[in-house]
Order: structure tokens, then sequence, then C-alpha cells
């Protein structure tokens, strides 16, 4: 069957304000992390059973790019003699500080063909609002560099909604954005995560996000932007040019295997859930007594993967379908669900095209009250 793989890299710079994914902010020690990583993945080979085939990998984080080529040259290796691993999308999550043509030349030789930069805004202003560290001079550099350097599939991060952001400073990033022409963005909203920075500054009335209805606008702005310039929204808060969607996180949104490396990675393998704690000294000592790090969280049941697979995929603009639905779990996503499709339907939230189920873009941007109606 195939699967995705995940590496999180756990280190960083710094720490940005709004950031609550696991990071510390340290210097990576490669040969540590190498071998904890390899250990963990020859564990894991012991505790699945069936055979599972990994058509994609993804280095996420933290910073990826702190780790240099030769580390994921070693990791490739290990992982061939470990599992079938041959994938076909290897991405590579980078910020713009610190990489150049030549290091981004060695990354591409040593088999990433794809790159997820980390942009986060297009303006200095959004920059300083978002605690990042890289200049917009910077940012373009970066751009350059990996077109040089031989990455054909480009995908950006941006955040629309931080503090002190109009509509005017938005649409002049799109712009900005349709000018570099990557092949995948993917534009999320900020959200204050509760422990970050950004949460408590909020909480004490420091700063102040821009009003709702405010956001809305700049969500319908960037869908319109990127849709007639070109761009599927073949996700919430993801676009790509025809033939770029990103393989790898299709796994999370189709509800398919995949497992995870590294402190802090998720693992969703025969519909058990797992998750490694948070923790790089914790992951470092498990591994040196041979014992599992990741943590069995849940077993889901028939009708939990059911109604799982059904509030992932409609993340999915293009919505589930029952017929597969079906086919998968047993279960009939019309009879089951009756009472609820009648009302999305009546308001206006979801649309019926034969055996689908998609969103309207009102379902988009009300996506979190739709999926509690699959809980």
């Amino acid at each position: 069957m195939e699967a995705a793989l995940y590496l999180h890299v756990p280190f960083c710079r710094q720490k940005c304000p709004y950031c609550d994914f696991y990071s510390v902010p340290t210097k990576p020690e490669e040969k540590i992390y190498l071998k904890a990583v390899l250990r963990e993945a020859e564990i894991w080979k012991s505790a699945i059973s069936g055979d599972l085939s990994f058509v994609t990998f993804y280095a996420g984080g933290g910073t990826p790019s702190l780790l240099s080529p030769s580390f994921y040259e070693k990791l490739f290796e290990g992982l061939g003699r470990l599992f079938d691993f041959r994938p076909e999308e290897l991405t590579l999550e980078a910020n713009p500080e610190g990489l150049n043509r030549g290091i981004l030349t060695a990354y591409r030789k040593v088999g990433f063909n794809r790159l997820s930069l980390g942009l986060q805004s297009l303006s200095e202003k959004g920059l300083r609002a978002l605690g990042r560290r890289h200049t917009l001079e910077k940012a373009f550099r970066a751009i350059s560099d990996a077109r040089e350097s031989g990455f054909e599939n480009l995908s950006v991060d941006l955040i629309f909604g931080w503090p002190g952001e109009t509509l005017e400073d938005l649409q002049r990033e799109l712009e900005g954005i349709l000018r570099i022409s990557p092949e995948h963005l993917s534009y999320y909203e900020l959200t204050p995560e509760k422990g970050t920075p950004l949460f408590e500054e909020l909480a004490a009335g420091r700063t102040r996000l821009p009003e709702e209805d405010t956001v809305v606008s700049m969500y319908l702005t960037i869908h319109e932007s990127l849709s007639a310039a070109g761009y599927h929204h073949y996700e919430i808060s993801n676009y790509a040019r025809p033939g770029h969607t990103c393989r790898h996180n299709l796994f999370y949104w189709k509800a398919l295997p995949y497992l995870g490396l590294g402190p802090g990675a998720a693992s969703f393998l025969e519909n058990k859930r797992y998750r490694t704690p948070p923790n790089l000294t914790l992951y470092y000592r498990a591994l040196s007594e041979d014992k599992f790090p990741a943590i069995l969280e849940e077993t889901l049941s028939p009708e939990e993967a059911f109604r799982e697979a059904i509030i992932l995929g409609l993340r999915l603009l293009e919505g589930v379908s029952a017929l597969e639905l079906y086919r998968r779990f047993g279960f009939d996503l019309f009879q089951i669900f009756s009472q609820e499709l009648e009302k999305l339907l009546k308001t206006g939230l979801i649309i019926k095209e034969g055996d689908r189920l998609r969103l309207s873009l009102r379902g988009v941007i009300l996506s979190n009250q739709v999926k509690l109606y699959f809980l």
C-alpha cells in the first residue's frame, strides 16, 4: 500500500511568536539526530504489519534546512535499506535566511524535487508584524537561487490576517506573488495558539488582529486573485498550478497511511493514531534504551474512521465521494447523515453533484462549523 513519510526537524534559529509547532532554538547535532531517527525507523519497521511503499517524503519543522544535504543523503540511504522507499515527491521546508545557490543545488542533488519556502509575507511591514528574521530582499534572492538551482516545483507559505494588515497590503502582496509565480501556495489565516507569545500579546491587549469581516474579505480576495491567475484552489488553504498539488498532504486529507519520524511527529497506520512526544531529550533517551518513542493515542473504530475521512475529505474542494467512502468503510454517507445533509444543502454550505459532496465557497469559509455535523 502506498504511504507518505514525514520527518519532523525540531531545530530552528529562533522561535516565531505565532508558531506552536514543536521546535527548539538550537544548532542540530546531525550525527546524533540521524542515528536516533534511523533507530526509530527500525523500530517502526518491526511494528508495522503489511507492506508500505513510501511514495512521498516531507521534511517539516522547525527548520529542516538547518540540516545539511549530507544528513539527508545518509537518511535516504538508511530509509532505503529499511523500507520500500522510492518517493516520487520529496519536499524540503526552508526559510529564506541561510539559503544560497550552492546549498540549494546540493539539496537538489541528494533528491529533493520540491521546495517549500516559508516567506509568510511579501512586505517588510508583514515580516516585522510576524517576527520573521529575513528581509524582503533575502526572500526574493532565495526564490531566484531556488530557480537557478533546478527547483521547478516551488511552494511558498504565506500568512494573512496579521496585526495591522489591510486589504490594500494584501492586494499588493498578491501582485508580488503573481510576479514570482510559484507552482504552489499555502495561504493560512493567522491563528493565535495558546502558549505562544502572539496569544499573550493579544490577551494583554498589546496588539490586535484585523476584524473578522476584514479577514473574510481577505480570504475571498486571495481566492479570486489566485483563481483568476490560473491557480486551482484545491484545499481550504492551498492553491496549485495544474499538476502541482502537494501529493504528500493528500495522504492527510484523504485519511491514507502516513508515518512520522522525529519528536512531535504524528503517524496514522491501520486506523491507529500515534504521536511522538514533543521533547528532544526524551526522544533521545527512549531510543538510546531501544524503546518505542511513539505513543498510541487512539484506535479508530470503522465508524470513527468513516467520520474522520468525511471531515478531512471536505477540506479538499473536490469534496468526497459517497461511493468511494462506502467501498472503504461500508457506511452509506447519505443514509447515516441524511438529516445533517438536508440542513447543509438547504443553507447552501454543501453542494451535491452525483455521488459527491463538496463545500460551497461559503461552506469553505464556515468549514469549522460544517465539520461539527459529522462528529
